[in-house]
């Protein structure tokens, strides 16, 4: 440093001017002192720490606009980032350095900065080095070994040596496309995987398809005018018992070798309906509730419950189609635009509407809290089918072929068989789905496709998170899974118990209590941690283990009111806690030091 910095060094203190002189002298006769006052410039500090803030900015409106997976792999876990504060550790440091030699006063400003070097570099080794993940436990099932990181990896199962390799890689942050893909060179072969697109909703579409080994198959389709909605329900006869679907939670659809033997629903009641006289009813052992009326010159009927709902139809649109009411089923059955009795029987006496009438029938279904169901059976060039009310009982029932719907009485749901097959099978194809809405999540996943040396052209498929697909060049069959990556850990846990206590006379938790069993997988050693609402687990769970951050700690994320024996705890790893927590304390005492601890003033 030279023999005049050394001398004054000795000093117990040194005036403005004989530490400017000093300052000045060694930067004139020393590089390394040039370095050290270039690196800790204010220039620098500034230059540094508005990046950092703009950075930060930055990643602020991407994990509101996007996610927090783009904010981390583009700025808080990029390579520039990470050396960015590198070099805002090095200003920090070259600062103190600045100041040599130092004096009393200087302590304060030297403990703040170390304090911030120890805070930055605790948070970058727990950002490189830590995890974040959860894992989901049973009672009196397995161990589990691994934990659910939020890290997303694809796994190539190599035809080479049929070995699995994982590689990084979310396809959510880093979206591959037509003009940007992202090769995988296959190990041990000469294939690559080439991603090409992504989609972050990913959905299954299934179609009916002819097949030589198949059974009897029918595509049905449901669709609903008010709605603007039409669903395909593909079906295939399986051997031995009834094939069922929900339709979302409305009714059951049901597809079996033949249809049960008709029965009596629960209640008929049957109107005889007059526009400009009172109605003539004729009703089961319980009256239904429902009145039906007609308009005089008889094109709109009214249906109406005594719960006040009602609703307004043109006699055209609902003639012979069942609507549903307040749980009831309303059938216009017949029409008489001049209605009279003829011979002991309804007719009419000419085609004008001057005394219009409407046979109704209402269908009321037992209190048996069951759910309407289509059932449907192969028939010759189409499908046989029949609707049951809630209490079992057969509705309607009918021959469905293509090009010819009928009414289910679900709203204004209609039902068609589109085709049907007496050999058929169900092929699932995934597609991309309709874009989200900001907030909703859907699955995601990529587009790839096998590339060889020989075929470079092969067909591509759609790789959606938490499945395994199959992609082949037509020679070669590469398997490939995507999905969050499970991280072993070096111990084992088991779940021996969970309780959900309640406030006293209600079914509100209040408390979440899991017993969990550790065991570590070099000693064998077993060790029991509980879980409690803010009050984690840990393992080790040593004072040392907790002081410095080598700690698995678990926490109460999720349970499961339906099944006891069931919960979801995240988990905490943090190499980098002590460091952040010595740097912290730094702060405030170099804080404190230089506001509340100063030196007095000494003249010079």
């Amino acid at each position: 440093m030279g023999v005049t910095t050394h001398a004054l060094s000795r000093r117990s203190g040194l005036t403005a001017v004989e530490r400017k002189r000093m300052v000045e002298a060694r930067i004139t006769s020393s590089f390394g002192w040039r370095i050290i006052h270039w690196l800790g410039s204010l220039r620098l500090a500034l230059l540094l720490l508005a990046t950092i803030a703009i950075a930060c900015a930055a990643a602020t409106i991407a994990e509101s606009e996007f996610s927090t997976k783009i904010a981390q792999v583009y700025i808080y876990k990029a390579p520039w980032f990470l050396v960015w504060l590198g070099v805002l550790c090095v200003n920090l440091f070259a600062v103190t350095l600045t100041r040599w030699p130092w004096e009393k006063k200087h302590t304060g400003f030297i403990v703040t900065h170390y304090g911030i070097i120890l805070l930055l570099a605790g948070a970058m080794v727990g950002l490189h080095t830590g995890f974040e993940g959860n894992v989901t436990l049973h009672k009196n099932k397995p161990p589990e070994r691994k934990i659910t990181v939020n890290r997303s990896i694809i796994q190539v199962e190599s035809p080479g040596d049929t070995a699995l390799y994982v590689m990084p890689f979310d396809a959510a942050a880093t979206r591959p496309s037509p003009g940007k893909n992202r090769v995988f060179e296959v190990p041990r072969t000469d294939l690559r995987i080439v991603a090409d697109d992504f989609s972050d909703n990913l959905i299954k579409e299934e179609s009916l398809v002819p097949s030589d080994s198949g059974t009897a198959g029918i595509l049905l389709r449901l669709s609903s005018a008010r709605l603007n909605q039409t669903i395909d329900f593909p079906m295939v006869l399986a051997p031995g018992q009834a094939l069922e679907k929900d339709f979302f939670g409305l009714a059951r659809l049901t597809f079996q070798s033949t249809l049960p033997a008709p029965k009596p629903p629960g209640g008929t009641e049957t109107q005889m309906v007059f526009g400009r006289f009172a109605p003539v009813v004729q009703q089961a052992e319980k009256s239904s509730g429902v009145s039906v009326s007609l308009s005089a010159d008889g094109s709109k009927v009214v249906i109406s419950s005594d719960s006040d709902l009602a609703a307004t139809y043109l006699r055209e649109e609902i003639f012979k189609k069942p609507v549903s009411l307040a749980g009831a089923v309303v059938t216009v059955e017949d029409y008489w635009p001049d209605f009279e009795m003829r011979e002991g029987k309804p007719a009419t006496k000419s085609a004008d509407p001057l005394n219009p009438a409407i046979l109704v029938r209402v269908q009321t279904p037992l209190e048996s809290g069951g759910l309407p169901q289509l059932a449907l059976a192969p028939a010759q060039g189409g499908a046989r089918w029949q609707l049951q009310g809630r209490d079992g009982g057969t509705l309607a029932s009918g021959l469905a072929v293509p090009g010819k719907s009928f009414a289910t009485g679900w709203a204004d749901w209609q039902a068609e068989v589109v085709e049907s097959f007496p050999q058929s099978a169900v092929r699932t194809t995934v597609v991309p789905g309709p874009p989200l809405a900001k907030g909703e999540t859907g699955v995601p996943g990529f587009r790839a496709r096998l590339v060889s040396p020989a075929i470079s052209d092969a067909p591509p498929r759609w790789v959606p998170s938490g499945e395994v697909t199959a992609l082949t060049d037509g020679r070669n069959v590469v398997r490939v899974g995507y999905g969050l990556e499970l991280r072993p850990v070096p111990f084992t846990m088991r779940l021996l118990d969970f309780e959900v206590p309640r406030y006293e006379g209600t079914e509100t938790p209040s408390n979440f209590i899991a017993t969990i069993e550790f065991r570590n997988n070099a000693t064998g050693e077993t060790q029991t941690g509980t879980a409690r609402m803010n009050h984690p687990a840990g393992f080790p769970g040593t004072l040392w283990a907790n002081l410095s951050g080598i700690n698995y700690k678990f926490s109460q994320a999720e349970w499961n009111p339906k099944d006891l024996g069931e919960t979801t705890l995240q988990v905490l790893y943090d190499p980098g806690w002590l460091l952040k927590w010595l740097g912290s304390l730094a702060i405030c005492a170099g804080i404190t030091i230089m506001f509340y601890l100063k030196p007095r003033n000494r003249s010079a």
